[in-house]
């Protein structure tokens, strides 16, 4: 009978395969539907460990400076996150902020520095602890919600691209940063990859 570790299951067909060791560079794809199920990532904790870090430091760029700087007829104004989230509390929607404030800044930040504890604990050999990171980083994966702000943010622009000059600020590229760095750490480099290389500790 076939160990259940042994196995792997295809998220798109639930084609079950058998899992097998992978050369460097490879990967394992579905037999059926072509997905692909592991792939092998050279160095995984210390790659792990330079994206984290350095999406961090773009969060914290994004968040301390103004995103987009807005000219309407000579009125002029400044997106900036920490401030539209304060406007929204200091007018009394409290829930909105609180939401905001939460899938806009305190999730994102916490996945990316739960995967960066990740990477420490597992260069450490600290198995333990890396498995519990590893449960509060698959929870918050869910919860994070910059790459809709940052869409968001793009549609409005262009409504109003015709009407306003828009010059777009250092910490819109760095949020841009950001995302991507999340997206390759979360969607490239999948959670349950983080769990294979768990187990070969």
């Amino acid at each position: 009978m076939q160990n259940e570790k042994d196995l792997l299951i295809c998220p798109r067909c639930f084609m079950l395969h058998k899992k097998r060791s992978l050369a460097k560079q490879d990967e394992a794809r579905c037999q059926r539907c072509g997905k692909v199920l592991m792939r092998s990532v050279n160095a995984l904790e210390w790659r792990v460990l330079a994206f984290s870090i350095s999406g961090i430091v773009f969060l914290l760029l994004a968040l301390l400076f103004p995103l987009v700087d807005i000219d309407l007829g000579g009125i002029r104004s400044s997106l900036n996150m920490v401030d539209a989230i304060m406007k929204l509390w200091e007018n009394g929607e409290l829930f909105i902020a609180l939401f905001a404030f939460l899938v806009l800044i305190l999730f994102p930040l916490l996945f990316v520095g739960s995967l960066l504890m990740v990477s420490i604990a597992m260069i450490f050999k600290r198995k333990r602890l890396a498995r519990d990171l590893l449960i509060f980083a698959t929870t918050l994966s869910h919860w994070s919600m910059l790459d809709i702000f940052f869409v968001s943010i793009l549609v409005a622009l262009v409504k109003i691209y015709e009407y306003a000059q828009i010059r777009f600020d250092s910490a819109f590229i760095a949020l841009a940063l950001f995302i991507l760095i999340e997206i390759y750490l979360s969607k490239y480099i999948r959670l349950e990859w983080y769990w294979e290389r768990w187990e070969q500790l």
